[in-house]
């Protein structure tokens, strides 16, 4: 726990010791590299919890012990800035449907439905479905070669929805775990679109913090249906043990995942960090192949590539930002 109250420390004190012994763009990519390696987990924990905790209850779950884990580290500002918190509330009312409820329950939905693999390669997807609602929504100017970028990148990602077979499309034979993951990215395309056009001057720590809660009281009334249903697979022997596990894990490391990305987005920029996205599927597929048993198709790897070919060629178009310190 020492290393996680150092981290958190650091990001929501805005205190740099820790880049001393190495460069700002170094230390971003590492930040950048373990929310990607977090996330990941998050999507085998989502998965192998399929039929134990569904979505909104372990969201529910997971959000409600993050609070109470962030709440130490990030309290002390939150109070001192009581005002900020009072003017922005709007935006974090925004993001925390968005980003704690709906993101998350679309997500888990999703892996309920779905590979783990299809899973992790639909999720490298957000950079391209955040490029698209900037154009659409703040008017982002694109070149043409970004254009093509973009057109490249979707076409895999619809190569591994239709999962090599456009003949689904004809048919609206679709997966809906598939979907459900791919509107979840819009949602989260949809948070990060709004934190540009509105920066919360906290820092990220104490805004994921502050959002939280919205985030519970909309997720609430889905968690209490699927409680009051039945739902939870918490019957056969060990699975009190496994949830509990797994809800400790989601609460706390990928969370942090939240707080390491916004920490070095703020040095590389949203287009760079974009790109650190594509180790979750590398990430991803690793769970997938070695702890599930998954067998990669030839549409993964298609996919895979024209995703990865289309924001190499979309990052290679936009001038490299200035690292800040």
């Amino acid at each position: 726990m020492a290393f996680v109250a150092d981290t958190l420390s650091t990001l929501s004190g805005r205190n740099d010791s820790a880049t001393r012994t190495l460069s700002p763009g170094t230390f971003a990519a590492l930040l950048l590299g373990a929310a990607a390696l977090l996330w990941s987990g998050n999507f085998f924990v989502g998965r192998i919890m399929a039929g134990t905790l569904p979505p909104a209850t372990l969201s529910l779950a997971r959000w409600s012990l993050a609070f109470l884990l962030l709440l130490p580290f990030t309290g002390r500002e939150l109070i001192a800035r009581a005002d900020v918190v009072r003017r922005h509330w709007p935006l974090l009312l925004a993001c925390g449907v968005l980003n704690i409820a709906v993101f998350t329950v679309l997500i888990y939905a999703g892996l309920a439905h779905t590979s783990l693999i299809n899973g992790s390669l639909i999720g490298s997807c957000a950079p391209i479905v955040v490029g698209i609602l900037g154009w659409l929504i703040l008017r982002d100017g694109t070149s043409r070669r970004q254009r093509l970028a973009l057109g490249i990148s979707t076409a895999g990602v619809a190569l591994i929805v239709l999962r090599g077979d456009f003949s689904h499309l004809s048919g609206l034979a679709l997966n809906t775990g598939d979907l459900l993951l791919f509107l979840g990215i819009c949602a989260f395309g949809l948070y990060a679109v709004l934190l540009k056009r509105f920066p919360c001057p906290l820092s990220p720590a104490a805004a994921l913090t502050a959002s939280i809660p919205f985030g519970l009281v909309a997720l609430a009334p889905f968690g209490v249906m699927e409680m009051a249903d039945g739902t939870l697979g918490l019957a056969h022997p060990g699975a009190w043990h496994t949830a509990l596990l797994s809800v400790a894990y989601v609460a706390s490391l990928p969370t942090l995942g939240f707080v390491l990305w916004a920490r070095g987005a703020s040095v590389l920029g949203p287009a760079r960090a974009g790109q650190f996205l594509q180790l979750m599927p590398v990430f991803g597929s690793g769970l997938a192949i070695g702890l599930l048993g998954e067998v990669p198709q030839l549409y993964h790897g298609i996919g895979l590539a024209l995703v990865a070919g289309g924001l190499a060629l979309r990052d290679r178009a936009m001038p490299e930002p200035a690292e800040r310190s």
